[in-house]
């Protein structure tokens, strides 16, 4: 039996508001949103996970666009959410502030860095959430609990008022239980939303392959019976490529966006982001330029591939969530792991869907669909009936 007096505490901070609500009308009135504790709300504290953020930052002096296009919309804010410290961590832990519950799987961890956004949705306490995604941390969250997810085209939706974590990465997406709340939300921020036509539904089965095989067995079966056009091999250049691609220069982003702040003496953080920030500031600008190239060269590749109704599927996860006990070394491999996937959508700046596929030793894992720059439309507008056809994809409650 799910504790929803525990799954509270652990998913809100103390430090955000309790109800905030500018209107009752407009096309979100009557429900009720969670923002992870990135983004600022006027006249409270943005923490980003971290106790000496929380000490030293006053206040925020304006609300987050994001956050207030929901306001402005007739949605009540009931509260800031946890992350994982400073927003680096995949898995939701946060050795300060508590791991918040995973609803789906209370003995595993929910998925990071959006933890507490997505614990509030899978748990019912809300009806949406504001999270933020730059390697997976709306993504991974989703499957991990059984939501839908929306990592958002990079660029669409402003960042303004939201800890930078790495920029050139960095997008706000949300969760929510249904596939009909991810179109009212999305129509929210991006205007109508509807497929313009026919799709091109690919799966790239070399994606397919990266999972642990009890994942592979469950999710493929699933994935085809929504009867894609082709299958696809993806990973031209190889998997390690993407990842050294990806790598240096989201770790060159990071040190921009956090060096100096990591760097005051007595600066406060875990053991994870210490190494994290060590490894941030090793980072060479001669690492960094041919990866910019790289990545420009897969993003057009990738781009060219999907046009304008071409959508890919992909497993969102290697594997089931991590234990809630397990050590330091298991979650580093798994990130590794998971990352040759969270990382496509990541590097090419494109939109990513997530919805709930099918339970692996009753464990929710997630189906991944990523369409064109600006494709958001596409991909909620067909996540109904992709959902209907899953096994898990319809359940939400």
């Amino acid at each position: 039996m799910l504790d929803i007096d525990l799954v509270r505490r652990l998913a809100f901070v103390e430090h955000g508001p309790a109800s905030l609500q500018l209107t009752t009308e407009g096309p979100l009135g009557g429900l009720r949103f969670a923002v992870k504790d990135l983004f600022d709300i006027a006249g409270y504290r943005t923490a980003c996970g971290n106790p000496d953020r929380l000490r030293d930052h006053a206040p925020a002096v304006a609300t987050a666009p994001s956050v207030l296009t929901a306001l402005a919309a007739g949605a009540a804010c009931i509260g800031k959410t946890h992350t994982d410290e400073v927003a680096c961590g995949m898995f939701g832990t946060n050795e300060f502030f508590g791991t918040p519950i995973n609803p789906g799987a209370p003995d595993r961890v929910p998925g990071g860095s959006s933890a507490g956004s997505v614990s509030a949705v899978a748990a019912g306490l809300c009806d949406f959430a504001l999270g933020t995604d730059t390697g997976g941390s709306v993504r991974v969250p989703a499957s991990f609990c059984g939501t839908f997810g929306l990592r958002t085209t990079f660029g669409r939706i402003s960042t303004a008022g939201v800890m930078a974590m790495a920029p050139s990465f960095d997008t706000v997406g949300w969760f929510t239980r249904t596939p009909d709340m991810m179109r009212r939300v999305t129509e929210c921020y991006l205007g109508p939303v509807a497929a313009r036509g026919r799709t091109r539904l690919l799966l790239a089965r070399d994606a397919f392959a990266i999972p642990n095989p009890r994942i592979i067995e469950a999710l493929l079966p699933a994935a085809r019976t929504l009867e894609p056009e082709a299958e696809i091999d993806l990973f031209q250049e190889g998997v390690e490529h993407w990842l050294a691609t990806f790598r240096p220069i989201q770790l060159y982003d990071l040190w921009n966006a956090l060096g100096a702040w990591w760097s005051v003496p007595g600066r406060r953080v875990s053991q994870s982001i210490h190494d994290r920030m060590t490894l941030a500031k090793s980072v060479r600008w001669q690492d960094v330029s041919p990866a910019n190239l790289w990545r420009e060269a897969l993003t057009t590749r990738l781009v060219d591939l999907l046009g304008d109704d071409g959508v890919m599927m992909i497993p969102t996860a290697h594997d089931l969530p991590p234990l809630r006990e397990d050590g330091p070394a298991a979650l580093v491999e798994f990130r590794d792991r998971t990352l040759a996937l969270t990382c496509i959508a990541s590097l090419c700046r494109l939109p990513q869907l997530n919805i709930p596929a099918v339970k692996v030793e009753g464990v929710p894992v997630g189906l991944s669909f990523i369409a064109g720059p600006r494709g958001e439309e596409r991909l909620v507008a067909l996540a109904s009936a992709w959902a209907a056809v899953l096994p898990e994809g319809g359940r939400a409650a």
